[in-house]
């Protein structure tokens, strides 16, 4: 008994220090790479959501950071990767930040174009939203679902479930956007893979009215082309219904989301910025500004505006793919209906 006396002691000493010692550890390696961003002074972040967002955004970190000039370059996703991809071929490596859809990501992870970044923020995450290689991180989500024109549908109208689109009454009536892949995705992976192209195969003979573009089908349906969207994003909806537009947005289980990642790049002249950036899209204090900024946060304790946008929903979130089998479901996709 008295030799057990010193581990025990030993071993109270290493559970009464450890914790103490971990936070002034983690306390070094944040002032470290502070410092190390202070003296790198810029980040460049390559987004792919709007210049006014990513303003928004540029603005909330630099107060934050005063000595790191947050500069950025936005487009839309395809063009980005398409950018992104000349550069690497080029050896010209601009961005210290990518944010994109995650599966254009996936597409840059498949490359070795990425470096692992365990913030310390993915605590506040679910994990299907940060990557357990370390490679990204969810920072906002976009939900998929459908829309309907408010003045043409009444609410007892419109469908409750995607079944619904193949009775008759909705032949020549729907409108779809043909950038949506990540929609075909969503369908596939929630039905299976057989049952899903049966249900395409079907809803492709209800002469869908499809276009690219978001936008253009939400004007087109508000104008009376179609009354009913089959995919959408709600955020959009919700923006356009504060003009006084009729469109709305029907709230469907499963509720479909894929994220919008962030990763640092592999190759960089900034990496300490970089993952100071990363942190502070990923804090509280940042999907607060998503929050502001019409988005869905991934963060866990941060709802959208309006909550409904998550609240009680079951969510189903769409998992990525290589860039093969991204390829391989959008042609599919087209083919049931351009």
């Amino acid at each position: 008994m008295t030799n057990a006396v010193p581990w025990i002691f030993a071993l109270l000493f290493f559970i009464c220090i450890s914790p103490s010692a971990d936070a002034q550890n983690q306390a070094k390696d944040r002032a470290k790479l502070i410092e190390d961003a202070k003296k790198e002074g810029k980040v460049l972040v390559y987004v792919s959501s709007n210049a006014s967002d990513a303003q928004a955004l540029k603005s909330a970190f630099e107060r934050k950071y005063p000595f790191i000039n947050m500069e950025f370059y936005s487009s839309g996703k395809d063009a980005l990767l398409a950018r992104y991809l000349l550069e690497a071929r080029t050896g010209t490596y601009l961005a210290d930040v990518y944010q994109s859809s995650v599966f254009p990501i996936m597409n840059l992870v498949e490359k070795g174009l990425l470096a692992k970044f365990y913030s310390p923020e993915r605590e506040g995450y679910i994990d299907a939203l940060r990557d357990k290689d370390g490679y990204l991180n969810a920072t906002y989500l976009n939900a998929v679902t459908m829309a309907y024109n408010s003045r043409s549908l009444k609410p007892g109208e419109v469908p409750t479930s995607y079944q619904e689109l193949l009775l008759p009454k909705w032949k020549g009536r729907m409108g779809f956007v043909l950038s949506h892949t990540e929609w075909y995705f969503a369908m596939l992976q929630s039905m299976g893979e057989d049952k899903g192209r049966q249900y395409m195969e079907a809803l492709s003979k209800q002469n869908i009215h499809a276009r690219i573009g978001s936008s253009l089908m939400n004007q087109l349906m508000m104008a009376g082309e179609f009354p009913l969207l089959i995919s959408q994003y709600p955020t959009g909806v919700e923006e356009i219904k504060k003009t006084g537009a009729p469109i709305d947005w029907v709230p469907l289980d499963p509720w479909f989301v894929y994220p919008i990642g962030i990763a640092v790049t592999a190759k960089n002249s900034h990496p300490a910025a970089a993952r100071l950036y990363v942190d502070f899209i990923l804090s509280e204090e940042g999907q607060t500004s998503m929050r502001q900024l019409s988005r869905i946060p991934a963060r866990k304790n941060i709802l959208p505006n309006p909550p409904r946008l998550m609240q009680g929903r079951k969510l189903f979130v769409i998992k990525p793919a290589s860039s093969a089998v991204y390829n391989k479901y959008n042609s599919e996709m087209l083919r049931y209906f351009r």
